[in-house]
């Protein structure tokens, strides 16, 4: 959470960890009031830090998208949240898939999955009856923290437009998917333009706060689609790479063209917007940089571990890596689809498997990049997250995907788009912070090189593909 100026600087930030719980079967869930207590707590805490609450005009939220939130006509939890990598539902999908397709609902059956909005109130009517007749409202976590802040029930296109219940030709929530899954429309929120004010605070929650009772609440959007707007991704027309627990590859167009790979979402910052964000994602991300260091070579310093890769070695290492340790949504459908060193040899050093791994990631993601129809060369790649803080990671994707990287000085996170929408709820202009960009250049020769040694991944991955790479008997 965060507290910022109308030029976009910030004056506090607030954060706090919370738990949630791992269930048999995959299942992952969480008490939603978790998240509002901790929204209450930060915006105390940053109301004080304001030193007027006079100041404070306008509330934009962000967070995880696909979770899904479950409330009786009371606007109470019927029972815990569930997580959007939440996999209890994987027996369900290529049901789901089918029917969808049968209806010609092909842009959300390609996009259902596990932990997808749809998926998961299936399976609330299936597995707990009792719990699917109490329901009255479905949010998403943004929407549940506006609903608890307006107590109005909302969405934006971004959330609907993922939720495997949408209507791509028309903007609106698919009657025909919910009339094959039983779903009653009226359980769906209102959707909105990710800036319109859905309310203002409630004022007896303004009072606890120390806030005005006339602070207006946005519809906010998803971290994604905040991400992409705090970097100017809409404006700048050009695709972005998050290196964070996953990779994920976004690429914008103004025109509704909806790609045939990687899911559609409708991003409206206002009414008259008429943006398209389509996102693909590597499972396993920038996660991997943590996973090769603390849990296979026990190492304390990722610096010190970089640094020890000769740069002669990069292009040229014989070790390949197949990053997919956690499944596969976008290029293989594919929850249990699972990782491989590929090249070892009794020469293989330390510095050749760390290499591969982080080597591994920037093919894969080009790999995504090009089977999301994005083959004709961008003039630039905006990279953000924590794996953008690695320089040696950085020169592996500037020459693995031949093209400039783009990297703000001061990293862009998903809470400022969310203030971004806020400013723009309050009939403001969002300042132009364009022109404070590092950026890191490709090199001709290791671009060569790179080209051939992802041409070898391709081969890896069509084989391994095909080796039914899957979770077996034995201990991970």
């Amino acid at each position: 959470m965060g507290l910022f100026n109308p030029d976009l600087s910030s004056q506090a930030f607030y954060q706090q960890a919370y738990q949630y719980e791992t269930l048999a079967n995959g299942a992952k869930e969480i008490d939603p009031n978790v998240w509002f207590e901790i929204v209450v707590k930060g915006l105390q805490q940053l109301v004080k830090r304001a030193g007027s609450a006079d100041s404070i005009v306008g509330i934009g939220i962000t967070g995880q998208m696909h979770t899904t939130v479950f409330l009786d006509q009371r606007g109470q939890m019927v029972r815990p949240a569930i997580l959007w990598n939440d996999t209890r539902t994987k027996l369900f999908i290529t049901e789901l898939k089918s029917r969808l397709t049968v209806i010609e609902e092909s842009e959300n059956a390609k996009i259902v999955s596990t932990g997808s909005p749809l998926a998961n109130l299936v399976w609330l009517k299936r597995e707990e009856p009792s719990h699917f007749k109490l329901l009255r409202h479905f949010l998403m976590p943004v929407d549940y923290i506006v609903y608890r802040l307006t107590g109005h029930y909302s969405t934006d296109y971004c959330d609907a437009s993922t939720s495997s219940l949408f209507d791509f030709t028309q903007d609106k929530w698919a009657t025909q998917i919910c009339r094959e899954f039983g779903i009653d429309e009226k359980l769906l929120p209102t959707i909105h333009a990710s800036s319109d004010v859905i309310g203002k605070i409630r004022p007896s929650l303004a009072e606890r706060l120390g806030l005005k009772a006339d602070v207006k609440v946005v519809a906010g959007t998803g971290d994604n689609a905040a991400t992409a707007l705090a970097n100017q991704t809409n404006q700048e027309q050009q695709p972005l790479i998050s290196l964070g627990t996953s990779g994920v590859v976004v690429v914008p167009n103004q025109e509704h063209q909806l790609k045939p790979v990687g899911k559609n979402i409708i991003f409206k910052v206002t009414s008259e917007d008429d943006s398209v964000l389509t996102q693909g994602t590597v499972q396993t991300g920038a996660v991997l940089n943590a996973w090769w260091l603390q849990d296979i070579v026990n190492a304390k310093d990722a610096q010190l571990e970089q640094a020890a890769i000769p740069p002669t070695l990069l292009g040229q290492n014989r070790v390949l890596f197949f990053p997919h340790l956690n499944g596969e949504k976008t290029l293989y459908a594919d929850p249990n689809l699972r990782g491989a060193f590929v090249g070892l040899s009794l020469e293989s050093t330390r510095e050749n498997m760390y290499l591969a791994v982080l080597e591994g990631l920037a093919f894969g993601c080009r790999q995504l990049y090009e089977q999301m129809g994005n083959q004709t060369a961008a003039e630039f790649i905006r990279v953000v997250g924590g794996g953008a803080k690695s320089n040696l990671w950085l020169t592996i994707f500037a020459n693995v995907f031949g093209l400039p990287l783009r990297k703000r000085a001061v990293q862009r996170e998903a809470i400022e788009g969310a203030t971004m929408l806020a400013i723009i709820g309050d009939g403001e202009v969002v300042p132009d912070r364009s022109g404070d960009d590092e950026v890191i250049l490709p090199e001709p020769t290791l671009k060569r090189a790179y080209d051939e040694q992802y041409q070898r991944y391709l081969k890896l991955a069509f084989v391994l593909t095909n080796a039914e790479l899957k979770i077996g008997g034995g201990q991970s």
